[in-house]
């Protein structure tokens, strides 16, 4: 059995470096591709033709910009396509939209112009869309997002009737669309308002909302959380749902969960909303309890007001009773009297004219143990 030298192995090794430098251009070209798609669902796609995902554009007031989307037909059929611009909007749940058709554009979708109102983009192939976005002068800085949409032609659904009286059909239209990140320049304005923090209790959750309005001129991604502190009852923090972006001018709901509720509760919920426009808090008292409770509860404040009152009554009856006995003993006590006088027979005297006179006298009895009275001398 033979070994190959050292020599013999580093020849090989250059040998093979310089194969895998030869092919390696040949090796990226056979490579599978992505393109970058900013919406895309199999059958359609459309994206900018110079970015990755969608348009980011930035704008003095009074200038303009020619730009161009690329449209994909997956299919094995040409097909026929709307095209036009729309702003974008933000939904109640914090969701990036798009308007539609028939709406009043006042952004974006209004600045927009394209070459043609559809295009026909052959089977398995792509084709350009070009467009043209000016800012109108005098127009103020901030944000004004919109998007260009490709809109497939209307399929008519069945017509059925609901009890013979009204006939309903519903069709069905696919759009899809890529986004227009407009920012027309100067000062960035990022402020956030949000409204009255409030709960509801239902189905055995409890619900917080917190409203936002974007009052400033761009962009924000606002996050929050729910502080709960309670005397009597559940003590956690939340994360309210995050929304993917809230657009100037507007508003939406924010939404936290606190789930199992719990049956009493007795304090307060604070939302901590974080945004570029700063930090700010909301506050709101939580207080509730079941029916079944606050009845108990009333019931054994009743009992107790109730032996509160027997036990007053209790004491005052006492007091009286005690009163009353008091006042007997007193009047049922001996009464010392005076002693009695004992008439006597009358005791002669002679004045000195010779005359005799017979004055009465009379002896007083004295209590046993006291001292003899005395007949004061004349």
């Amino acid at each position: 059995m033979t070994h190959p030298t050292s020599r013999a192995l580093a020849r090989q090794r250059c040998a093979l470096l310089l194969a895998i430098a030869a092919l390696a251009p040949l090796l990226f070209a056979l490579a599978p591709t992505t393109p970058a798609s900013a919406v895309d669902d199999g059958t359609l796609g459309i994206r900018p033709e110079l970015e990755a995902d969608f348009f980011h554009i930035t704008l003095d007031a009074g200038s303009s910009i020619d730009a161009t989307a690329i449209v994909t037909n997956h299919t094995s059929e040409a097909v026929t396509l709307l095209t036009y611009a729309v702003d974008g909007m933000s939904t109640p749940q914090g969701a990036f939209a798009l308007a539609d058709q028939g709406d009043t554009q006042v952004g974006s979708g209004a600045w927009t112009t394209l070459d043609a109102d559809s295009i026909t983009v052959p089977a398995e192939s792509e084709a350009r869309v070009p467009f043209t976005l000016s800012v109108p002068v005098g127009t103020r800085p901030g944000d004004y997002p919109g998007g260009l949409i490709i809109q497939s032609p209307t399929v008519e659904g069945d017509t059925t009737t609901d009890g013979g009286d009204a006939a309903t059909r519903i069709d069905v239209i696919q759009r899809q669309g890529v986004r227009i990140y407009l920012t027309v320049a100067g000062t960035p304005v990022e402020t956030l308002e949000h409204g009255d923090l409030s709960y509801t209790k239902a189905d055995g959750a409890l619900t917080f909302t917190l409203p936002i309005t974007n009052t400033g001129n761009s962009i924000l991604t606002p996050t929050a959380e729910l502080d709960l502190n309670s005397i009597i009852g559940a003590n956690e923090t939340v994360t309210f749902t995050a929304p993917e972006s809230i657009l100037p001018g507007a508003t939406l709901e924010l939404t936290a969960q606190v789930s199992p509720a719990p049956f009493l509760q007795l304090g307060t919920a604070t939302a901590t909303v974080t945004s570029a426009a700063g930090t700010d808090t909301a506050d709101t008292g939580v207080n509730y309890a079941p029916w079944w409770f606050i009845a108990g509860l009333l019931l054994l404040l009743a009992a107790l007001s109730f032996a509160i009152w027997r036990i007053v009554l209790f004491v005052k009856k006492a007091r009286a009773a005690l009163a009353q006995v008091s006042q007997a003993s007193v009047s049922q006590a001996p009464v010392s009297q005076a002693p009695a006088a004992i008439p006597l027979s009358p005791t002669p005297t002679t004045d000195a004219a010779g005359t005799t006179t017979d004055i009465p006298t009379s002896a007083t009895t004295t209590a046993p143990g006291e001292p003899p009275l005395r007949r004061p001398r004349s």
